[in-house]
């Protein structure tokens, strides 16, 4: 078993697994891949160049059926399309104040994005680009998540510095008159500098004491799970006729809990921290973390894959951390360690097409660009 650090631990049979470095080649520029047995749980197939686009890259989301990525460009004030099909960029939606958060509705064809420079949630047409309706959700506004048995789209703002929340938005006012929603009336980007009335109010929404990261729902119990890393915890919030907090985790582990992913099936709930680098493990049905092994630094994005049971933390360290879960208090094995590009810390994972897409910022090692790795089950 390779464990964190790249050490190998011996079998029970007492015999050491041989340690392979795969070397694997992007068109640019070099990947490398650790793992055990000529294992290869990530395989790189693509990068797809994104010239022009400078600064950090935020979160992404997919239209899987028309094989569209979408990519939260935060300092360059645009939202980039990526063709999978293609893997080229095919558009790209300008003049969004600091895009973040990013959330992908199939059944109407819009792409919802939050925006950490003038607190609003926009919304388009992903088949037109047109804007739709939007909110004004509150500074910062961050990550988004939808919940389809409410119709509630959670977007987590606030903070940095200064009391955070948790707000619920319906989402019929985010959609067009068509959909049964209420219509914008057109504008510049220009008219986000100003005060202006809500399009879309909050229907709940719930204070918290800073700036919520990472946020999972959990469906089956009608709650949801809130990194709050400046509070080193883990906020519980209750989804029903009322949005509240009903139990905070604390996170001993270390700080800067910034991602999260969820196992419903085993009511596992995972984070990464920063300060140091640890992948801890939560048995949601008691709150307590049963779990912690250490893990690629500078994490933001984690993801939990239900088909080949493996769990990807991404980070900006420059490696992405393949884990299978244990579900025991020696926590999570380490499978493989891949090597991406420095400040590459956020992506996505897109079960359905067996792709974990990667966004690497302009450094001096190349300009910016998505990687796309395949997801095996090999091991």
């Amino acid at each position: 078993m390779l464990r964190p650090g790249g050490k190998l631990a011996r079998s029970t049979g007492g015999h050491a697994l041989l340690l392979t470095a795969l070397l694997l080649h992007w068109e640019s520029p070099r990947l490398a891949a650790q793992s055990i047995r000529g294992s290869r749980p990530l395989v790189p197939i693509a990068c797809v160049p994104l010239k022009g686009v400078e600064g950090r890259l935020d979160h992404l989301a997919v239209d899987v059926a028309s094989r569209k990525l979408f990519v939260a460009a935060l300092e360059n004030h645009s939202v980039e399309v990526i063709d999978l099909a293609k893997r080229r960029r095919s558009h790209r939606l300008t003049g969004i104040n600091e895009p973040q958060g990013l959330l992908f509705l199939p059944e109407y064809n819009r792409l919802l994005v939050c925006c950490r420079g003038d607190g609003t949630c926009r919304t388009f047409d992903t088949r037109t680009w047109a804007e739709g309706p939007w909110a004004d959700v509150g500074r910062n506004a961050d990550n988004i998540r939808f919940d389809p048995a409410t119709k509630l789209v959670l977007v987590g703002y606030g903070g940095e510095p200064g009391t955070g929340a948790l707000t619920a938005i319906p989402l019929a006012p985010l959609l067009p008159s068509a959909d049964g929603g209420q219509p914008s009336p057109p504008h510049s980007p220009a008219d986000f500098l100003f005060d202006r009335a809500r399009q879309a109010d909050p229907s709940m929404e719930v204070p918290l004491p800073s700036h919520p990261e990472s946020f999972q729902v959990d469906q089956a119990n009608h709650r949801m799970f809130v990194n709050v890393p400046d509070e080193h915890d883990i906020a519980v919030l209750s989804l029903g006729t009322n949005l509240s907090v009903s139990a905070t985790w604390p996170v001993t582990a270390g700080e800067k809990n910034f991602p999260m992913a969820f196992d419903p099936a085993s009511a596992r709930l995972f984070i990464a921290t920063r300060k140091p680098p640890c992948l801890v493990e939560y048995d949601t049905s008691t709150g307590h973390a049963v779990s912690q092994v250490p893990c690629v630094g500078d994490a933001d994005d984690f993801f939990y894959d239900a088909k080949t049971q493996r769990l990807y933390v991404i980070g900006g360290e420059g490696f992405v951390d393949v884990f299978e879960p244990s579900h025991n208090s020696v926590g999570p094995n380490l499978l493989a360690r891949i090597s991406t590009a420095p400040r590459a810390r956020t992506g996505l994972l897109i079960p359905e097409l067996n792709l974990l897409a990667i966004a690497a910022p302009h450094t001096t090692n190349g300009p910016a660009s998505i990687r796309l790795l395949r997801t095996t089950s090999q091991y």
